[in-house]
């Protein structure tokens, strides 16, 4: 909705400055209103912020002159961000904030002749703001998709940057570096706010962000000190003051690549499936009279409703609520058989077979796999899903004559290797295949060996059959890798020798190496189970006796080289500032670097090129871990007394750097109050460096 002009009116500072002052409101048509200032018509505030924090918001107290009871009442009745203010310097923008409604105060013993205090702020709204995006983006849109949502207006954004990718690359890092946006949604799926989500994109670059002189401007200090020329102070009071800025003992940056080393789980979420169920009985047992006496052992519910994963047509959503036997469990279902009251079976939904087609599920998640180079043969991928497929009327009692003990041996005589055909894909940003996983060479080998001939990502599309989860147990000769809940085993042929310890050692999954490039991971699992025997055979009779096929837990995980799983953690880089000091500082970041990057690390920085892992970037001639230059900057800036000078100067309208002729150096303001009538503007500066690494210390036992 479209903001309309509701109230105008301006004034002359002492020195002739004219100031304008327009206030919208959004859907607003209406007439527009004179307004009458007091005495000190307007002032803009920059409270005060240390030189390593990111974002130096604003906001700006107008006195209006009521003169009638509640004037202005109704502009707080309306939801924060629909007021802006624009503050005019001479016909050219100089000022925008929105009115914050719950921030409303006014005296309450007149009627008519009286002041009204109402505050804007150009930055607060963000922190109202839950961020809703998903994907990628650079650095860039992410600093432009806030400064949108802030509602204000400004008349350009400068960049005045120092860090790079590289030595000698020439690209602006907030076009070549982009971020994955999951990180910022914990693991529940509850986003940051925008403006945490702004702060922290900032953070780890030594990045800062202000609002002044209609313009925005996102500057490092190391840029500022070599680029800008400084602007001497003209006091104008003698209010001045000179003081110190803190010094720091040690720095600690922190950072938090948010490692997710399960990438994927196809959970169904029990209570999204509806329905009563049908009750299993632990038994077959009957009466006298041939009705089914047995106690319950569980209940099942099936549906084609439910949360979690996709489903064809032909598959639905199950759910089991224990009573006697089993366990709570919630999946996809392709067949069900019961018996009803009188014994007689009932088979719902799909008839068993060996033959393979489409799809029965597909992961809704497609979690992003970033391209780490040569450092990718460090890690696997670790695929697994539980099937349930068993000729038993109550698969969770033990074989027995009423639970169709015959049925049971002869699953275990004829089932030696099952296998189940899965396609998964990686994807680029538009869905488009990258790669497809194949194993079949495997299968189709008769052996057990894995290699890159064999087990390969290949070009494009997959099809049913390109690759397969495998079930087999013991000797192969009289086990079943099937009955109960069983997880598949790394794919073997139709091979009937010894495995290699390995096989054990790794545990259950299948392990599929990284591909050679950056993608979104999607699985799909489909229908048909073909099963051999010892002699490489296929029962029909199988398919026939069989009661249940049952998915659940659809799941990709990281593991080691080693196929051992992978804890997460923090990094922690730590340095001496000044020993003879006494504080300490500690940054806590999300977005960085690793010496040793991952895949899955969410907190990484990718290449916008082709959103491959960035591992080190480049600033005031050192090459290092994005950390490790941060720290640089904490120790140019915090190692050795830094003068501060505080008091009254004449208004300061741009954005710039500062020096003063009794006490040389640069300075940055990081504390500001303009009166605008007056002219003049209350400050307090520090002076700073640009990044020097010379003499600093590195220390992990800090």
């Amino acid at each position: 909705m479209s903001m309309g002009l509701r109230y105008k009116g301006g004034f002359h500072s002492l020195n002739q400055v004219l100031y304008e002052i327009e206030i919208y409101q959004e859907g607003y048509s209406g007439q527009v209103s004179d307004i009458a200032f007091c005495e000190d018509p307007l002032e803009i505030e920059w409270p005060e912020t240390d030189k390593l924090e990111p974002v130096q918001s604003s906001n700006a107290t107008l006195q209006l002159y009521s003169d009638n009871d509640r004037q202005f009442i109704d502009l707080y009745t309306i939801k924060a961000g629909s007021i802006r203010m624009d503050v005019l310097r001479d016909g050219t923008l100089y000022w925008s904030g929105t009115l914050d409604p719950e921030l409303y105060e006014e005296p309450f013993a007149y009627k008519t002749d009286y002041g009204v205090e109402i505050t804007f702020a150009d930055m607060a709204i963000l922190d109202r703001l839950n961020w809703n995006k998903t994907g990628f983006m650079t650095l860039w849109e992410i600093i432009g998709e806030a400064l949108g949502l802030t509602g204000i207006k400004f008349l350009e954004i400068e960049d005045h940057i120092s860090t790079k990718m590289s030595q000698y690359d020439t690209g602006n890092i907030l076009d070549v570096v982009s971020v994955n946006l999951d990180n910022f949604y914990d693991e529940d799926g509850e986003p940051m706010t925008v403006r945490e989500v702004l702060d922290e994109t900032l953070r780890p670059f030594a990045l800062r962000l202000i609002h002044k002189g209609g313009k925005i401007f996102v500057y490092d200090l190391n840029d500022i000190y070599t680029t800008f020329d400084p602007e001497t102070i003209v006091w104008d009071s003698d209010d001045s003051v000179v003081g110190v800025d803190k010094v720091y003992n040690n720095v600690t940056v922190t950072f938090s690549p948010y490692e997710n080393m399960d990438l994927m789980k196809g959970e169904v979420d029990p209570d999204s499936v509806p329905g009563d169920g049908m009750e299993i009985k632990v038994d077959r047992t009957k009466n006298s009279s041939g009705l089914m006496t047995s106690p319950p052992g569980f209940r099942i519910t099936y549906s084609d409703k439910g949360k979690g994963v996709e489903i064809s047509d032909r598959a639905a959503y199950y759910r089991i609520d224990p009573i006697h036997s089993g366990e709570a469990s919630a999946g996809v279902a392709w067949t069900i058989t019961v018996t009803n009251t009188y014994g007689g079976d009932i088979r719902h939904l799909e008839k068993p077979s060996s033959a393979i087609g489409g799809r029965v599920l597909k992961v809704s998640e497609r979690p992003y796999l970033g391209y780490i180079g040569l450092d990718r043969r460090n890690f696997r991928l670790k695929l697994t899903i539980d099937m349930l497929f068993d000729p038993r009327y109550n698969p969770f009692e033990e074989a027995s004559k009423e639970n169709e003990e015959g049925n049971w041996e002869e699953q275990q005589d004829w089932a030696n290797f099952a296998y189940v055909p899965f396609i998964l894909t990686l994807r680029d940003k538009a869905g488009k295949a990258i790669y497809h996983w194949e194993n079949k060479l495997v299968k189709d080998g008769n052996s057990y060996e894995h290699n890159a001939s064999n087990c390969r990502w290949v070009t494009g599309e997959g099809s049913w059959g390109d690759a397969w989860f495998c079930w087999y147990e013991g000797n192969r000769k009289n086990e079943s890798g099937l009955g109960g809940w069983q997880t598949n085993k790394q794919i073997i042929g139709y091979y009937r020798g010894g495995l290699p310890i390995l096989f054990d050692k790794a545990g259950r999954g299948e392990f599929i190496d990284l591909p050679d490039k950056s993608g979104y991971l999607e699985l799909q699992v489909g229908y048909g189970v073909p099963a051999y025997d010892y002699e490489k055979e296929i029962k029909g009779q199988l398919y026939e006796q069989c009661r249940w096929i049952l998915y659940k837990n659809p799941a990709i995980s990281l593991v080691d080289k080693n196929y051992k799983n992978i804890n997460a953690k923090d990094f922690e880089h730590k340095a001496w500032i000044n020993r003879d000091a006494k504080e300490y500082l500690k940054i806590d970041t999300i977005l960085g670097t690793m010496e040793s990057p991952s895949p899955v690390a969410k907190g990484q920085l990718y290449k916008t090129s082709d959103y491959s892992v960035i591992s080190e970037f480049y600033r005031a001639g050192v090459t290092d871990l994005l950390e490790r230059l941060l720290i640089g900057t904490v120790y140019s800036n915090y190692a050795s007394r830094h003068n501060t000078l505080s008091g009254t100067v004449i208004l300061l309208p741009e954005f710039n750097i500062y020096t003063d002729v009794n006490e040389p150096g640069k300075y940055i303001i990081i504390s500001e109050t303009q009166r605008l009538y007056n002219d003049e503007s209350e400050i307090l500066m520090t002076r700073f460096d640009a990044d020097n690494y010379e003499g600093l210390e590195f220390d992990g036992t800090i």
